[in-house]
């Protein structure tokens, strides 16, 4: 987790090495985990920068990253901002070290 990033943000960056990528299932599970915190959380990948909170934006970012993964790129940032940030960024954390609790 970086914590110097511009304007309040941290980060984390994400390495799902997992040959689907991200889908719908992890999608869900990351607006579920996000929508439990204050603080603004963000999913960024190229000029894909949308809210971890909002199941829309999730299912646009998932169909970015399956077309992503198709070219064995996996890796993404999650960013959040707010009174509970480093909060949101650990339980994020743990939720893809788990693999999103599907295994």
């Amino acid at each position: 987790m970086d914590s110097g990033t511009d304007n309040g943000w941290i980060e984390l960056r994400v390495d799902l090495k997992n040959k689907h990528g991200l889908h719908m299932r992890p999608a869900q599970r990351i607006v579920e985990t996000a929508g439990k915190f204050r603080s603004e959380v963000r999913v960024i990948k190229d000029e894909q920068n949308l809210s971890a909170k909002s199941i829309l934006d999730m299912i646009e970012f998932a169909a970015y990253m399956v077309n992503k993964a198709a070219r064995d790129d996996h890796e993404f940032t999650i960013r959040a901002r707010g009174p509970d940030a480093q909060a949101a960024l650990k339980a994020l954390e743990q939720l893809v070290e788990t693999r999103f609790g599907l295994d």
